[in-house]
């Protein structure tokens, strides 16, 4: 008969909730605070995920303190000290904690405020005792994360892996152009791709909430971007697949093969993309110059290249967007 489930480990973010709440309830111990162990529980319920998360708690946690012990001194000095009261406080606080956006620091500070309950009556060094309580806390919360993992050997490495999907499947594109093979399992690999850089916004969003100055969001920025721009990608990919071209419009199709290609070949981090898009620009002059369709057939293929050309477009402008904004 087994303990504990399969599933059970001890994680780091375990590990880090017992020490926090140790040290608290024995910090307070030492300065002599009453009720020590409302401490402990306090960074039980600090200890986020990540530094930015556990930082931003402990300033609700306390800002909602202050607004507890308003409230509640005034409640209990008009009405006195009882349960009725309490009521009446949480029925107020309650909701203003949550308009706030300050719900995480509900339950601790109600508990701090039975303290006052049950006090004959509320005196500054009170006051005092629970603010240094929460004080504690949430500040041991804050060390014992400030050792968290760097993830950005592993988001560069997910950026060249990224880089190399792409230029992959832009080569792949123009083969099927100009061959029409592979297109059933081609859409399975950008699809595969989406995937991949979802997970790497999620590592680059963890390392974001990690850090503190200007360049924590570096990661996740690339990330967003190539997201959208997998996105865009798996639109002409479909459009593309579907395109029935005649002898007629070959040449068209030829000239987009080209552009994928140079797509392909130049697929970098640090490309502005300028001459790419002036090579789009040039694609599309040609079409605009070309003879008018003859047939409905020929009409809905030249709009559907002139689609791909505009996402083309987009795709290689969001990048532009991204280097130009880095370079400010």
């Amino acid at each position: 008969m087994r303990i504990f489930p399969n599933d059970f480990k001890i994680g780091a973010r375990t590990i880090k909730t017992v020490i926090a709440a140790t040290l608290a309830i024995t910090v307070a111990n030492l300065l002599g605070l009453a009720y020590p162990t409302a401490a402990g529980v306090i960074a039980i319920l600090s200890v986020s995920n990540t530094k930015k998360s556990t930082f931003q708690l402990g300033k609700n946690r306390l800002l909602n303190f202050l607004v507890a012990m308003i409230l509640s001194t005034f409640l209990f000095t008009i009405l006195g000290h009882h349960v009725l009261v309490f009521g009446l406080f949480l029925l107020l606080f309650i909701p203003y904690s949550a308009a706030c956006g300050m719900p995480e620091g509900i339950a601790p500070n109600a508990v701090l405020v039975t303290h006052l309950l049950i006090a004959s009556q509320i005196t500054p060094q009170l006051l005092l005792n629970g603010f240094l309580l929460n004080l504690i806390a949430i500040s041991l919360a804050f060390l014992v994360n400030l050792r968290m993992p760097d993830y950005q050997s592993e988001l560069s490495e997910r950026e060249k892996r990224v880089e190399h999907h792409f230029r992959d499947l832009f080569k792949r594109l123009s083969f099927i152009i100009e061959k029409k093979a592979e297109q059933e399992h081609f859409l399975y690999k950008v699809e595969d791709l989406e995937r991949y850089i979802a997970e790497s916004l999620a590592v680059a969003r963890i390392h974001m909430d990690n850090k503190f100055g200007n360049t924590a969001s570096q990661s996740y920025d690339y990330f967003t971007m190539r997201a959208t721009q997998v996105e865009i990608f798996h639109e002409i990919a479909e459009i593309l697949i579907q395109i029935d071209v005649s002898d007629r419009d070959a040449h068209q199709l030829i000239a987009l093969s080209t552009l994928f290609k140079a797509i392909g070949a130049n697929y970098a981090k640090e490309n502005d993309g300028k001459l790419l898009m002036k090579q789009v620009k040039e694609i599309l002059a040609i079409y605009r110059a070309s003879d008018l369709p003859k047939t409905r057939q020929e009409f809905e293929v030249r709009a559907q290249l002139f689609q791909i050309l505009q996402l083309v477009q987009t795709f290689i402008q969001i990048k532009r967007d991204y280097v130009l904004e880095r370079s400010v």
